[in-house]
């Protein structure tokens, strides 16, 4: 049985009066008789449309029949003991004829209907002798859909009568759409908490996506896809994917998840945070590519608003991370109204492979690498040569060895200061490198920290790079 048929509702326009005849605000009263009548047929498509929250010409203005279609069509006929749609055309004033309400038909002696259903078929059918024949014929309606249009002919909202609903059924809205001039879709909604299209901004407890778009050099560019999805009564998420701030390439763009409890809980894949841009954070992936950042909020509300204002995410102490291939990424933690990060970790989901310190000037002052990690893929004007990186220890030679720091003169120059390493070649063979199997100390081979504990507290460091995850208490990375 076909239960979910939409109902679309009619924009009624004073210069098109066939709208009148067609959409009656109650829908026990039955559509007026100058409207055309077909059984059994359905325009390809035409039953979801309307119901998608994008898409162009075909959902935007839907096919229209003519004279002689409608002659053809009229001589159908619904077969005993089925189901089957009666669908209404309404006359264009620039000729042809337009699909405008769909009514289900169900047998009684199949589905036997509840007796009051069965007496408001008989109140809808009083006086339409097409649909008198249909109640003498043991058949009830069921459902009762409306299709709207604008001035323009497009569809605008879809609405739904239930006969079953008590104490009298009501047109409630199920899909509505507006339009630029450019015949987007700018807004759609699915108002099942409202029940009925908005006159201005849609409810915060209503589906809906807004759409925006503009030319750049004679081709049109979407500025913003924002998905608002309810949550219950008073919760609700958001999907902005994408935003962007000017038709010209080099706006400012990106997507973004929000919701109601945080704001705005992700920036990614973006180029917002242009002043924090360094050398270090800019660096391309694999295909050559710088693909943007992603920015996460460790303590604060962060509002919408950052999204159309880019300047306000600079109030907000944030956490900006590059990805610089499908398993390995950058991290970095920028206090309000700075740009310099203090401390850059670079890590997969599991584990730090290299932590750099830097100062208030933004200068590397500290590196400490994990089994002597490279950055693959540095920008054009590096904070560090990694080549100056020392690679083989003398007083541990013949040792694995795991961790490496190193500190950074004002120009540049690293000098190894510390290390950890296999306690012996069994484990330097294993490939072992818990704590327990390690020595920390300095270069000459002599152990200094008792645990690791010990050692990343004497150099600001941490295994779960808690200086730039000030939010999560547990040992892990979180992948984010």
């Amino acid at each position: 049985m076909i239960k979910h048929l939409t109902i679309l509702a009619l924009f009624l326009a004073p210069h098109l009066p066939a709208f009148a005849a067609c959409f009656k605000a109650d829908p026990i009263t039955s559509p007026s008789k100058d409207l055309k009548t077909v059984i059994d047929y359905d325009i390809e498509g035409m039953t979801s449309l309307g119901e998608s929250p994008v898409g162009k010409t075909n959902s935007t203005y839907p096919p229209t029949l003519t004279d002689d279609q409608i002659k053809q069509l009229g001589n159908r006929s619904m077969r005993d003991g089925e189901s089957g749609k009666v669908s209404y055309y309404e006359p264009l004033a620039k000729g042809g004829w337009r699909l405008c309400r769909i009514d289900l038909w169900l047998p009684t002696l199949d589905f036997a209907p509840d007796p009051v259903l069965v007496e408001k078929t008989k109140q809808y059918s009083t006086g339409n002798e097409f649909a008198e024949n249909l109640v003498k014929r043991n058949r009830y309606l069921a459902y009762s859909t409306i299709y709207a249009y604008d001035p323009k002919g497009r569809i605008e909202r879809i609405e739904q009568a239930d006969f079953s609903e008590r104490p009298k059924p009501t047109f409630q809205a199920q899909h509505c759409r507006r339009y630029d001039e450019r015949d987007n879709v700018v807004l759609w909604v699915s108002p099942k908490h409202t029940n009925k299209c908005p006159a201005g901004e849609p409810s915060l407890r209503d589906e809906w996506r807004k759409f925006k778009y503009a030319m750049f050099k004679g081709k049109q560019v979407q500025l913003l896809s924002r998905w608002h999805i309810p949550k219950g009564e008073t919760e609700w998420k958001e999907e902005w994917v994408p935003i962007q701030l000017g038709a010209y390439p080099e706006a400012v763009s990106g997507n973004a998840y929000v919701d109601s409890r945080r704001g705005v809980r992700e920036i990614f894949g973006s180029n917002y945070g242009k002043l924090d841009n360094n050398a270090a954070n800019t660096v391309v992936d694999g295909s050559g590519h710088w693909r943007g950042s992603n920015y996460y909020f460790p303590k604060q509300i962060v509002p919408a608003s950052v999204l159309e204002n880019p300047d306000e995410l600079y109030k907000y102490e944030r956490r900006r991370v590059t990805n610089l291939d499908s398993h390995t990424r950058m991290a970095e933690l920028f206090k309000p109204n700075e740009h310099i990060s203090r401390h850059r970790f670079y890590m997969t989901e599991d584990y730090v492979l290299r932590h750099e310190q830097l100062s208030a000037q933004g200068k590397v002052t500290r590196i400490i690498t994990v089994n002597d990690w490279r950055q693959p893929r540095p920008g054009p004007n590096p904070d560090i040569n990694d080549n100056l990186l020392s690679t083989s220890v003398r007083g541990l030679a013949g040792h694995r060895i795991y961790h490496r720091v190193y500190e950074v003169s004002a120009n540049g120059h690293p000098t190894l200061v510390a290390a950890s390493w296999a306690k012996s070649r069994s484990l330097f063979k294993s490939g072992s490198s818990a704590d327990k199997d390690l020595d920390f100390g300095t270069p000459d081979g002599k152990a200094k920290w008792r645990t690791a504990e010990e050692f990343y507290k004497a150099f600001d460091s941490s295994i779960d790079a808690r200086q730039v995850f000030p939010d999560f208490d547990d040992k892990e990375l979180s992948a984010e």
